[in-house]
């Protein structure tokens, strides 16, 4: 039995790992595609920017706003690329996949 334990929580790792890859290559493409297309002053960072203020800094309001405004331009530009549905998929098997990571591991 702990046999079978070990070879799911391994899986589940792996699969933790592999969406993890496909969420960061998928966005790295997406960003240089956009960078090529968009003009110099609207570049796109891989990180958001750093916060203005010790208040934005604690209480991160729009922790998301930078990834969402980036796949909106992605998709306003290349309207029929698949990117935007792999990041979101690898974002879903990546939560799935970690939380069934952390429940196999409970206990141990």
């Amino acid at each position: 039995m702990e046999l079978i334990a070990n070879v799911v929580y391994w899986l589940f790792g792996t699969c933790v790992v592999a969406g993890f890859g496909v969420i960061g290559f998928s966005w790295e493409r997406m960003r240089k595609q956009l960078n090529q297309v968009l003009p110099s002053g609207q570049k796109v960072a891989m990180f958001p920017p750093p916060a203005r203020s010790f208040e934005e800094l604690v209480w991160k309001t729009n922790g998301l706003g930078h990834f969402l405004t980036v796949l909106d331009q992605y998709r306003k530009i290349y309207p029929s690329s698949s990117l935007p549905q792999n990041v979101a998929m690898g974002v879903v098997a990546w939560i799935l996949c970690f939380m069934a990571l952390l429940a196999s591991g409970v206990g141990r």
